[in-house]
């Protein structure tokens, strides 16, 4: 008898053959050279499957964290080369290996930040150590005299009694390698109290060995030897109003840098830099075939240098303070140097450029009306066309931008050992469409700021301009580089970020609903893949106008999500630690917040503070959980609170606002007092040293870190709280 056998049948026993030869996996990234110890992720990408998920196996060193979609891995600390093994659960046979090379010829570097300052009598002095060539980031730290608090990655020191101090780092990864900052402290008693201008106080005794030069006036301004400066000279500008550009391309010492200062006048205002038809000293050396002279109102660069550049010849030991910039814009012209006619700033003009230079602080300063508030730039291919271990430090920058451009921002960053902290970010331009602090920077540390809401608040991006001394796959032009241990280096710098201590106030439209963009601008192939961490900040989110948008409220921004997967595609991870986020819905049952955007963007929350109801989203803005929104093709498989928002658990809520509007203190015996948990291991080092007082603009050291959030209790009749309600 003939058997009739049915398509459905048939079409059952050839299905799963079908499908089996139609899986297709890969992984990314697929090699690297690292330092031993390093930290890595690894994604997956399952095409043609049912089951998206993978089993993952390494030749060596540790998993330290492990999902179907993705593996965390450590590198162990014998150089060699190591595979991480990813294989599909529905077809065994099909398998991507990433393979990983571990380095043994890195050098250890280590520095300061910063290098110099002259300080008030108990002012806070908060230094920061860099370190480059090992994951063992540790130091230890001495002093010659006053008082350390802490003693991990950051320090804070003190003195009672002036003189001159050091206080040097040693790192624990090479005991011969030091750092050294030198504090001089004067007979001048802290103020603690912002100027007039809404800036950190500023010393302007002149403490270098150098010369002292007294500018009263355009005229002696320009009788300033402004490109002969050296070790130890300070140039104090007095009160007044100077349309002057100034050239910088000489260099001081680490312990005797070149100091441009302002004297403010008897009232405490500070003296004015205007871009306004503003002239430079005759024979400034802008390079005529390709002039600077538009783009700044302090210029620090040195057209002297030989081509290709070359090593770490760049102006170095640089410190700009106690100045109100203004009026550096598109809109206002200057006179070209050269052929003596009035010309219009430049795009991307800001009133201090750092062309390339090392050592740098600007603080203290007032930064508005400019196109850019503060720019710096590291460029392509050679150390000498970067910018090393920049301090933006106490200044107010509001104002800045150009109204319908997203180019422009309150500051544009790009460095390698970043420090930006005790700064208050205003407003930027009313249209302008920029952030308040963009970065493109290698090891950056942004910590003790307040920042009012902008279109991006912290743009913390690719290093673009710099992919060539950063991503090992690059091949940089300097020829100092021998091998690519340096660029690898660089490369493990790159990996973490650290956000800290800070105060957000993001109140405004839809527009400035995220706090964090993470990741990259132009495609995820130059991300770092590595963490921001987050912790100890006090954010507080509320609309204005009425609106309803489901993409009212969000942390993190890690996009963008809609990037296919390639060899190189690679997403940072959020860890948020002991941030307090307080949230007030534009109206009853509308989307209120969420962790992060894209259902590929991964966050980690240990305990945190949260308004009750924070998870009210729906299918167009994501779910009640706060995940972020579904991308069809989305290009690593995960998406699953599981997989992306893990630490829910962890979370505490209430629905009572936990801190003081005003000064943002905890609440005496509300939800944050005493309820921090440790930090994790990769931030035990920087815990949060300082308290931000945000009326007084001024930085106080923070005693303990049990509190939640940007600030510690202190009482109501601690002087810094006496300060505050004294405060203008």
């Amino acid at each position: 008898m003939i058997r009739k056998i049915s398509l459905t049948f048939l079409f059952s026993l050839l299905l799963p053959s079908l499908l089996w030869g139609a899986v297709t996996i890969s992984v990314s990234p697929t090699s690297d050279q690292i330092l031993p110890g390093s930290v890595r992720s690894v994604y997956s990408n399952v095409q043609g499957a049912t089951a998206l998920n993978v089993t993952w196996t390494v030749s060596g060193g540790t998993v330290q964290e492990s999902t179907g979609y993705f593996v965390r891995w450590k590198a162990p600390s014998t150089p060699g080369t190591y595979t991480i093994t990813a294989r599909s659960v529905e077809d065994n046979a099909k398998t991507a290996i990433a393979t990983f090379t571990v380095i043994s010829d890195a050098v250890v570097k280590v520095s300061n930040i910063p290098a110099q300052v002259t300080a008030y009598k108990n002012q806070p002095v908060a230094i920061q150590s860099i370190l480059w060539g090992s994951t063992n980031t540790a130091v230890t730290w001495t002093s010659s005299g006053g008082t350390l608090t802490g003693n991990g990655r950051e320090v804070v020191f003190t003195a009672s009694t002036s003189g001159t101090y050091t206080v040097t780092a040693t790192s624990s990864a090479n005991s011969s390698k030091t750092a050294t900052t030198t504090i001089v402290v004067t007979n001048n008693p802290y103020p603690a109290t912002a100027t007039p201008n809404k800036t950190q106080p500023v010393d302007c005794t002149a403490t270098g060995s150098g010369n002292t030069y007294e500018v009263t006036s355009e005229a002696t301004m320009d009788s300033v030897p402004w490109s002969s400066l050296g070790a130890g000279d300070t140039v104090r500008i007095h009160a007044g109003t100077y349309h002057k550009q100034i050239l910088i391309s000489t260099s001081g010492t680490e312990s005797q840098p070149i100091r441009i200062c302002g004297v403010p006048d008897g009232s405490g205002n500070l003296p004015e830099l205007n871009g306004a038809n503003a002239t430079a000293k005759a024979g400034s050396d802008y390079n005529s075939g390709y002039t600077l002279q538009g783009y700044g109102g302090i210029l620090i660069y040195d057209n002297t240098l030989p081509a290709p550049y070359v090593g770490q010849t760049y102006p170095k030991n640089i410190i700009i303070e106690g100045l109100k910039l203004t009026g550096f814009k598109r809109g206002n012209t200057f006179v070209n140097i050269y052929t003596g006619n009035p010309q219009n700033y430049a795009h991307g003009v800001a009133p201090i450029r750092l062309q390339h230079g090392g050592n740098v602080t600007v603080r203290g300063n007032e930064l508005t009306d400019n196109d850019n508030g503060l720019f710096t730039m590291s460029n392509n291919g050679a150390e000498n066309k970067a910018t090393r271990n920049f301090l933006v430090e106490g200044n107010y920058i509001h104002n800045n931008g150009v109204v319908g451009s997203y180019l422009e921002h309150q500051s544009y960053i790009q460095a390698f050992g970043l420090v930006v902290q005790g700064n208050y970010y205003d407003s930027n331009r009313s249209g302008c469409l920029g952030g308040q602090l963009k970065t493109r920077s290698v090891q950056q540390f942004i910590r003790y700021n307040y920042f009012e809401p902008a279109a991006r608040i912290l743009d913390l991006v690719e290093v673009q301009d710099s992919y060539q001394l950063v991503l090992p796959w690059f091949t940089p032009e300097d020829p100092t580089y021998t091998t690519t241990a340096d660029v690898v280096a660089n490369y493990e710098a790159y990996q973490d970020k650290h956000v800290y201590g800070n105060i957000i106030h993001n109140v405004g439209p839809a527009s400035a609903a995220w706090v964090l963009h993470g990741a990259a601008d132009n495609g995820q192939d130059g991300n770092s893949g590595g963490v921001l961490y987050f912790y100890h900040n006090t954010v507080m989110f509320s609309s204005v106008n009425g609106e309803t948008s489901n993409w009212r409220y969000g942390l993190a921004d890690f996009g963008p999500g809609y990037t296919e997967i390639t060899d190189r595609t690679i997403w940072p991870t959020g860890r948020f630690t002991n941030n307090a986020i307080y949230i007030r819905s534009p109206a009853p049952g509308t989307p209120s917040f969420f962790w992060n955007r894209y259902m590929p963007d991964r966050v980690v929350l240990d305990k945190n503070w949260i308004s009750t109801g924070w998870g009210s989203g729906n299918s167009a803005g994501g779910d009640d959980t706060g995940i972020g929104l579904g991308i069809t093709g989305y290009p690593w498989q995960g998406g699953t609170v599981a997989t992306q928002v893990s630490g829910i658990s962890n979370l505490i809520t209430s629905s009572t606002i936990p801190f003081n509007t005003t000064t943002y203190m905890p609440t005496p015996g509300g939800p944050l007092i005493n309820a921090s948990t440790s930090l994790p291991t990769e931030t035990s080092s920087l815990p949060p040293l300082i308290n931000y007082n945000l009326l007084t603009h001024c930085m106080s050291r923070r005693t303990t870190f049990k509190d939640i959030g940007a600030l510690e209790y202190i009482g109501t009749t601690a002087p810094e709280i006496i300060k505050i309600q004294a405060a203008p």
